[in-house]
């Protein structure tokens, strides 16, 4: 199933962000965490370090292949880096997404400081600023290595830009 991949790191917005793509074009939006859950794993959502990050990249791929959306395009929201159990960055490798047919990268960035107001208020859970600099670094330039090793097109979106040239990108 082609997707477009919606990169960034927790809290930074995807998930609004796809709400109001879903009223502008017909495109269905998954986070990779459901596929996994759909898989059976039991996730917490307010606690963002994650174990088994490997068994799971495995898991959301075999449900993505089990997927029916009918004509829709599918925007799969999920991460090029995550924070391991012990809260260290952990890139993830690009053998996560072999088997799998990424068409386009929309990596999502934000002020760390915005990121980390919105992860307290949402998951009760205090990020220091720097440690989500350094995490949103990480995504961003896992995103750029993926989509220039790959030949996928890469949008940068912030959530300043008018939302007329993401709509753009993913339409044309």
């Amino acid at each position: 199933m082609d997707y477009i991949f919606l990169s960034g790191i927790h809290g930074v917005g995807k998930s609004t962000l796809a709400k109001e793509l879903k009223n502008s074009v017909d495109i269905k939006s998954i986070p990779v965490s459901d596929l996994i859950r759909q898989a059976g794993i039991k996730l917490d959502n307010s606690n963002k370090k994650t174990e088994n990050i490997s068994k799971n990249q495995e898991l959301w791929k075999n449900e993505l292949n089990n997927l029916n959306l009918g004509m829709s395009k599918l925007l799969l929201d999920g991460h090029f880096c995550l924070l391991d159990k012990d809260k260290n960055i952990t890139p993830l490798h690009f053998s996560t997404f072999d088997g799998t047919n990424m068409v386009k990268i929309i990596f999502m960035k934000n002020s760390p400081s915005i990121i980390r107001e919105r992860l307290l208020k949402r998951d009760k859970t205090d990020y220091s600023v720097e440690l989500l600099e350094n995490l949103q670094i990480c995504e961003m330039q896992q995103a750029m290595k993926y989509s220039t090793e790959n030949g996928i097109d890469l949008f940068i979106y912030d959530e300043k830009q008018p939302l007329s040239e993401l709509l753009n990108f993913i339409t044309n």
